[in-house]
């Protein structure tokens, strides 16, 4: 079973933040070797030829160099196996010519396994054993004793089945953790994304925004009188009735005119959230305007009740805000929530914008069609 890459929130192919701690162990562990290899072997260090000498500083300069890098750059996991599968060969290839005394029985070994854990499928696992054997073929030519290939055959083997099997096992893993992590993130009345997934979402666009100039606004909107809902129906229809309003706003956003698509969130109790992507605080204010009217004329057909709720029995009232650069989740939060708090001061069922304190309801020149 080939692996498949585990997007994250920016739609990379990058592995989870777990896997990437390991990997950078891996080249940390090869860092520190590398480093009490030269110490181990001084005496042979400073007997061979300079160009040797030289290729094995840079070997060791290459694996802390892209440790520390790492972090910096965040590579995709098959940029990290490349590399970790040029640094064994090249490490394989010093050998045809002097033989450390420390490496053969224990830093190769153990290289070639750690860098299986690196393989992003099957195909690589085979290319790296074929790469791997032809180097030792080379390096035979030098000063390894014959009798050590028998147990170097042996470890290949090994490599080779402990990739496949890690390969499997990390796919589960990641499969688990997609799965814990979308249950953290989701809703389980409504199935919408939650409050820790918009927060998530929002520092992302502002991230966003840093680097690429894409502004987007936020929506806050709570359900008029809902307390009175759950009194005189009870918690029951209360619940059925966010059920219904959750899939009427998904639906509704769902239709605007969006390049990149709105996303709907169940912020808490009867309180909603709603980015818009690439979208101003006027266009926010449309789309918002136009979801409250909607709101306002559904009947809201509950199954335990005899008769549906009438049009305008269950409003909405929204507080708008738009993104601003060196801004950031709670200061974008803090001002919808005040606006969202401001509409419900003027009488509910209404929009307001952070921006643009009103006395008035707010009437947007124009409203979306549905």
């Amino acid at each position: 079973m080939d692996e498949k890459p585990i997007a994250t929130d920016e739609g990379s192919s990058r592995y989870s933040q777990e896997y990437f701690s390991y990997v950078r162990g891996l080249f940390a562990a090869a860092s520190i070797l590398g480093c009490m290899e030269l110490i181990l072997n001084s005496d042979w260090f400073l007997s061979v030829p300079l160009w040797l000498q030289a290729i094995r500083v840079s070997l060791t300069a290459l694996a802390i160099g892209y440790w520390l890098s790492m972090r910096r750059y965040d590579p995709t996991l098959r940029h990290a196996f490349k590399v970790g599968l040029l640094f064994l060969v090249l490490r394989i290839a010093t050998l045809s010519h002097a033989v450390e005394p420390h490496n053969v029985a224990f830093y190769l070994p153990v290289a070639l396994i750690a860098v299986m854990t690196l393989a992003f499928s099957r195909r690589e696992i085979w290319v790296g054993l074929v790469v791997t054997v032809v180097a030792f073929l080379i390096a035979r030519q030098g000063q390894i004793p014959d009798r050590a290939y028998l147990g170097l055959s042996f470890v290949a083997i090994f490599s080779g089945y402990f990739g496949l099997s890690f390969l499997r096992f990390r796919a589960r893993l990641f499969e688990l953790l997609s799965l814990l992590k979308d249950q953290t993130r989701t809703d389980q009345l409504t199935g919408l994304k939650n409050r820790r997934a918009l927060q998530d979402d929002i520092e992302l666009g502002f991230r966003r925004l840093e680097r690429d100039g894409a502004g987007f606004s936020l929506l806050l909107i709570d359900v008029d009188h809902f307390k009175k809902v759950n009194d005189r129906y009870g918690h029951a229809v209360g619940d059925a009735i966010l059920t219904l309003l959750a899939r009427e706003i998904h639906h509704d956003v769902g239709n605007m005119d969006l390049v990149d698509g709105g996303t709907v969130y169940r912020f808490g109790g009867e309180e909603f959230a709603v980015i818009l992507p690439s979208t101003d605080v006027d266009g926010a204010s449309v789309a918002a305007e136009r979801l409250r009217r909607l709101i306002d004329v559904t009947h809201f057909d509950v199954g335990p009740l005899e008769t549906p709720i009438s049009a305008g029995g269950v409003t909405i009232s929204v507080g708008i805000t738009g993104a601003e650069a060196g801004a950031g989740w709670s200061e974008m939060y803090s001002a919808a929530d005040q606006a969202l708090y401001r509409a419900k001061d003027l009488g509910r069922n209404r929009v307001e914008r952070a921006d643009r304190p009103s006395a008035e309801p707010a009437e947007p020149k124009m409203v979306l069609q549905a």
